[in-house]
Parts: C-alpha cells; sequence; structure tokens
C-alpha cells in the first residue's frame, strides 16, 4: 500500500502509516483516518478487507479452541503443573482425601497456606477440595511424577494403595520413595506404611518421616487401657493443631529450664521437649543445653 500510495497520497507519507491503515482495515475497525485515493489503492483495500476478516476469524477460533482445550485436559487432570515448593500427595482416594483435608484445616489455622497437588491414575474424586489441583496419572511413572512437579515440590506425601496384600502396599510406597528422592533430594518425603517392619526399609529408601498406621494405633489401644482418656486427650491436641515444632536457633547455649519459662512468658507456649536431628528428647534435664539446629516441641 505504500508503494502504491506513496507519492500520490499524502497520508501514506511513511512506512508506519501504511501499516496502521493495513491493521485498522484488518481487524474492521476501520477509523477512516487515512484512506487510499488510487483506483488501485482502492482495489487491494477491498482485498484486504475480506481477507483480513477471514484471518481474524480464524485467529480468534485458533485460540478459543485452544483456551477450551487447556481447560478440558486441566479439569481431566492431563496437564503439567507449574506450580512449585508444593505439596504433592500419592496414594489411595479415600486416605489422600483425609489427609489433604486436615491439612488444609490445619493450613487455615495456622495461616500458612501452601498450594496442594494430588496425583493419582483414578478419575478426579468429585469431593477433592477445589482448591487442590490434580493430575491424572501413574505415580510409578517418571513422567507423570515430573508434571505432578515432584521434582519442584517442598513436601511429598506417599500413602498406601488399596492393596489386598499389605506387603504389597508397603513395597509400592517404598518403590515411590526411592522414585521421588532421585528427582528431588532436597523434598521433605513423608510415607505410611502398613506393616511396622516396613517402617526401617522406608525410612532407609529416604523418607524423612515414616507413619506406621499399624503400630500407631496398638500403641494408643495400649495406653488407654491403662490411662482412660488419654488417647482423646492425645487426638486433642493434634487434631487441634495445638501440637508444633518452632526454631531454637535464639535459644542456642541456654538452659532447657530458662527456656521452658521464656517461651512461656513470651509465647505463652508449653515446651515439653527437644527434637535434635530424628531424635526427640522428652522433657529432659532441667541443665539440658540447646545446641544448633535444634527445634522446640511446644504445645500452645
Amino acid at each position: 500500500m505504500y508503494v502504491i500510495e506513496y507519492g500520490k497520497n499524502p497520508e501514506f507519507n511513511n512506512y508506519f502509516n501504511a501499516v496502521w491503515f493495513v491493521m485498522e482495515t484488518i481487524t474492521t475497525v476501520g477509523y477512516g483516518d487515512i484512506v487510499p485515493n488510487t483506483f488501485l489503492g482502492k482495489v487491494v483495500d477491498m482485498v484486504i478487507m475480506p481477507v483480513g476478516i477471514a484471518v481474524i476469524s480464524l485467529l480468534t477460533a485458533s485460540i478459543a479452541t485452544e483456551l477450551t482445550n487447556v481447560a478440558i485436559m486441566r479439569s481431566m487432570g492431563q496437564h503439567t503443573t507449574s506450580k512449585g515448593k508444593h505439596i504433592v500427595v500419592i496414594g489411595d482416594v479415600d486416605r489422600a482425601l483425609r489427609v489433604i483435608n486436615v491439612v488444609i484445616d490445619l493450613m487455615n489455622r495456622k495461616g500458612e497456606i501452601v498450594d496442594i497437588l494430588y496425583l493419582n491414575n483414578s478419575d478426579k474424586p468429585s469431593s477433592l477440595p477445589a482448591d487442590v489441583e490434580f493430575i491424572h496419572g501413574d505415580p510409578f511413572n517418571t513422567n507423570d511424577l515430573l508434571r505432578a512437579g515432584v521434582d519442584k515440590a517442598s513436601t511429598v506425601v506417599i500413602l498406601p494403595f488399596n492393596d489386598s496384600d499389605v506387603k504389597t502396599a508397603d513395597a509400592k510406597v517404598i518403590l515411590l520413595i526411592m522414585s521421588v528422592r532421585k528427582l528431588n533430594i532436597d523434598a521433605h518425603v513423608i510415607a505410611e506404611v502398613l506393616n511396622e517392619v516396613d517402617r526401617d526399609y522406608a525410612l532407609r529408601a529416604g523418607a524423612n518421616s515414616v507413619i506406621s498406621l499399624g503400630s500407631f494405633t496398638t500403641i494408643m489401644i495400649a495406653n488407654e487401657v491403662f490411662d482412660r482418656g488419654l488417647s482423646s486427650v492425645l487426638m486433642n491436641i493434634i487434631n487441634k493443631g495445638n501440637l508444633g515444632l518452632i526454631k531454637a536457633d535464639e535459644y542456642v547455649g541456654s538452659r532447657f529450664i530458662d527456656i521452658m519459662q521464656v517461651v512461656k512468658s513470651k509465647l505463652n507456649y508449653l515446651v515439653i521437649g527437644i527434637v535434635r536431628g530424628n531424635e526427640v528428647i522428652l522433657n529432659p534435664g532441667n541443665d539440658f543445653v540447646i545446641q544448633p539446629s535444634d527445634s522446640l516441641l511446644i504445645i500452645k
């Protein structure tokens, strides 16, 4: 258009005006601030008009189709997550939903919101909370683990699958721990096993924390025999999120008895023990000295 109109139409005195004219014609805006004067220019403009309508319509349809496909893929869990530093939950649907709901409840109470993602090879559970992302995939497939962002997750929770054989269920958990640890050496991996004897294997596979459902239940029942009401007290403390850990960096070198008094005075928390590495030291002696990397076990 610039070549045709230049020198015959003062409105086409530079390339920008020519481009501006083509763009407003293609998009059917048609301000009319720039128009061709020559016969050939008007013919070219007549060609540009229908071509522009067709191109814009095709482009709009393509974008709409792509957005629809993305929405459908996401609703079915066939997409790849863009999350990072999130919590990935893997395992049996019923167990996973219970854990996810409790985690959400605790996050709301603590005011610490973290993205949660659930990975499973079944259909998306209808009762999955709306703000929990779902990825449909095989947890034993590396590509599906990557689609769930396991390599970028801060925490990975691995729960037993609904297998009739306890050994098979625990074996799958241990295999998943190894797969997750291979992809992410920094993630905090929490696993549940059904058989107490498999707990050590899960820890060796790379889990940071392993909970044995059978062992926990057995201990609770046994203690309830002699200390009636104890199980209710413990469950009440845990369910309400009153049991927690706080960093002890500012108390390094201090005695346990002094820390108890300071924390009670400042935060109104009751310090009941110290966590040092994987060791939990309950009610240490008064002169017990806090070391770097220790954490305080508290009841709020």
